[in-house]
């Protein structure tokens, strides 16, 4: 498109000239962000790695603004009366129902993109099977009535510091930070272990990852799809209430000539014990108008990496796909114009 502008015909800018240049400016600012998240955080307290050197009083808060408790209490009434679950159960679900006006969504994941070979025609190849991959990880940051933002990065560890900066730059510290994930235990691991200086956090299990790790599991554990067809239908009514004990219990209670794969089941079994402070009472949160799911952060891996570096027969470097994702993020953020014109960023919802 470039060369049609200019009129340059099929020898005009070469391809690999708009590699370079895509890379090139992905990596100034990523390396833009980098050092501003740094300063932002040294200006707070914290060491450039992003240690909390000063511990304040507000970080300590560990209560959040929740939803009025005659509205949560309303909408659980009306859950018992359509599904006769009592309402004793669905209240003592320790996940809090945040108010959406002193909160902050968080959804964060990583995208995979095949990683481009080493190789070059006529030399020898990686052996079948032995595919590598490279990552991205995308968060995506809202909060209501204010306004959204996408950050980039190359590592869980990268896109955790430049958001606890984006959280301090934006006046956000203070609220609640509720994460949405996909359960990933060494995600989960990496949220608490960088915020382990804020009281005020939370993750949620992402209804969709939830209720597609029970399908996968007991197709595993259990002898047949019939069988397993019924199991899933009345688990999912437990999960989708908050009832993760019950869940269990009926699990467990499974009788051993309905039983193809024990280790399966065990595993299912241990993945709603660890994830049990992160199940909440999906019903009620819905009738709230909350949030119940990371589909927004799955959007964003689609919008700034999957669409446009997924295709058949692609594969990336590391520098050009980590480039090309900074510089869609900018675009999505709408603070590609000032990138260009001035090498900085607003950095703000």
């Amino acid at each position: 498109m470039i060369n049609r502008v200019r009129h340059q015909g099929q020898e005009g800018t070469p391809s690999r000239t708009l590699h370079d240049c895509t890379e090139k400016e992905g990596r100034e600012a990523l390396d833009y962000i980098d050092k501003s998240a740094r300063s932002i955080l040294t200006k707070n307290g914290f060491s450039e790695d992003g240690t909390c050197q000063v511990i304040k009083l507000e970080y300590n808060n560990a209560h959040p603004v929740t939803v009025s408790k005659r509205n949560v209490l309303n909408a659980v009434d009306k859950c018992c009366r359509d599904n006769g679950i009592k309402a004793e159960a669905i209240l003592s679900n320790p996940v809090p129902y945040e108010d959406p006006g002193n909160s902050t969504r968080v959804s964060i994941d990583d995208v995979h993109v095949k990683k481009q070979e080493e190789s070059r025609p006529g030399s020898i190849k990686l052996e079948r099977g032995k595919r590598k991959y490279i990552h991205n990880t995308i968060a995506h940051i809202s909060k209501a009535e204010v306004g959204k933002y996408v950050l980039n990065g190359p590592g869980t560890k990268d896109v955790l510091l430049f958001l606890t900066a984006f959280l301090f730059h934006n006046g956000l510290i203070g609220n609640r930070i509720q994460f949405f994930t996909d359960g990933h235990k060494t995600l989960n691991s990496s949220i608490f272990k960088r915020f382990s200086w804020y009281k005020n956090i939370g993750i949620i299990l992402d209804w969709y990852h939830l209720e597609k790790k029970c399908k996968e599991q007991l197709s595993l554990a259990l002898k047949g799809r019939i069988i397993r067809n019924e199991t899933l239908d009345e688990l999912k009514p437990l999960l989708w209430h908050g009832l993760t004990d019950e869940a269990v219990g009926h699990l467990e209670s499974i009788g051993k000539d309905s039983i193809k794969k024990i280790e399966s089941l065990n595993k299912l079994i241990e993945y709603l014990k660890r994830n049990k402070p992160y199940i909440p009472c999906y019903a009620v949160r819905k009738e709230l108008n909350l949030c119940n799911s990371s589909a927004i952060g799955e959007k964003m891996n689609d919008l700034v990496v999957s669409s446009r570096q997924k295709h058949n027969g692609m594969s990336w470097s590391k520098k050009g796909s980590l480039g090309l994702a900074t510089i869609t993020a900018i675009k999505r953020n709408k603070e590609n114009d000032k990138w260009f014109e001035t090498k900085s960023l607003d950095f703000k919802l």
